[in-house]
């Protein structure tokens, strides 16, 4: 490729897939892909389902270097989440007092501020943090991000089209960053996908362009959601990040390191991969690499893996559905 809310989840969905190293193709060797060491060996686990809802005080001393394993197969077969409404008697309050419902606004809006501050102290404390431990030569923290279990199987539902025309489709995945508890000064936060873009686009067989990104830009402004990650297809290839993909991804993780990017790959096995670029050296060496050609090789250096070992854990967690074409 060039160029919500999450109520209170039920339920706790554990996925994993094959682990990409036993089916590598020559571009991802010389893409510098390197799978990071199974948990799990050669028989990974079966999905399985507990009881057991967003944590708020789940492990977060994810490290950014080589990374876990492969795409997660069992989110295809996620079904859509319903919601049903219940009805009940019809009640009728009184309308309030002009003053006091001024006042009750004015207490709202002081709480707002006061929170806004609370969250920025906690963003700079964290840019502070960051920066050490960069300064130190160390690979930065990364913070959890919940997607959607949902997100595979609505994304390829949406570019089945393209795909039968052998035509790439892309995709934005928004969200928000949360407290991971009643304290948002503590530092302790998470990021949550909440939303798929659909962007105006063109595409090729193996290239996927945002068109008109202005509408893109207000869309998330209005809604004050950031972009956490991008998805896009290979309709007719193997499970890879290209070196144009290498590079659009480097843009995004520039400005977020926990950012990562989804390919699904629906002719391919593994039909999926969430990978992101190590650092260091990967985002290092794509951001220092000043080749002409749109697709071209990367040193042999590991520069990108996979982005489960705990950094992008899957959930069944609500996904709102936005097509800009």
């Amino acid at each position: 490729m060039s160029g919500l809310n999450v109520g209170s989840p039920s339920t706790h969905i554990s996925v994993t897939y094959p682990s990409l190293a036993r089916h590598m193709s020559s571009h991802q060797r010389t893409q510098g892909y390197v799978p990071g060491a199974s948990r799990w060996g050669n028989a990974p686990p079966q999905a399985t389902t507990t009881s057991s809802p967003i944590s708020a005080t789940d492990p977060n001393e994810n490290r950014a270097g080589v990374g876990a394993t492969a795409a997660m197969n069992a989110a295809r077969a996620a079904a859509a989440s319903t919601t049903s409404v219940v009805s009940g008697p019809t009640t009728f309050a009184a309308m309030p007092d002009p003053a006091i419902a001024r006042r009750e606004r004015e207490v709202q809006e002081q709480r707002e501020r006061e929170r806004e501050k609370e969250e920025l102290r906690a963003a700079a404390a964290r840019a502070d943090r960051e920066r050490e431990e960069r300064e130190k030569g160390k690979s930065p923290r990364l913070r959890t991000v919940v997607l959607p279990q949902v997100t595979l199987s609505r994304f390829l539902a949406i570019a089945s089209a393209n795909t039968a025309r052998n035509l790439e489709t892309c995709g934005l995945l928004l969200g928000r960053e949360v407290a991971r508890s009643s304290h948002a000064a503590d530092g302790k936060t998470r990021y949550v996908v909440e939303t798929l873009l659909i962007p105006k686009q063109h595409a090729t067989s193996d290239t996927c362009t945002m068109d008109e990104e202005e509408g893109v830009l207000v869309f998330t402004e209005e809604r004050g959601l950031i972009t956490l990650g991008w998805i896009h297809t290979h309709p007719s290839q193997s499970c890879f990040m290209s070196s144009v993909d290498l590079h659009t991804h480097a843009s995004f993780q520039r400005m977020l390191p926990e950012s990562f990017a989804v390919v699904c790959a629906p002719k391919s096995d593994p039909s999926f991969g969430i990978f992101r670029l190590t650092d260091p050296p990967g985002l290092q060496t794509v951001l220092t690499c000043r080749a002409t050609q749109a697709f071209h090789p990367h040193p042999d250096v590991p520069i990108y893996t996979d982005a489960d070992k705990g950094h992008v854990v899957m959930r069944d967690a609500a996904l709102e559905i936005v097509d800009l074409r």
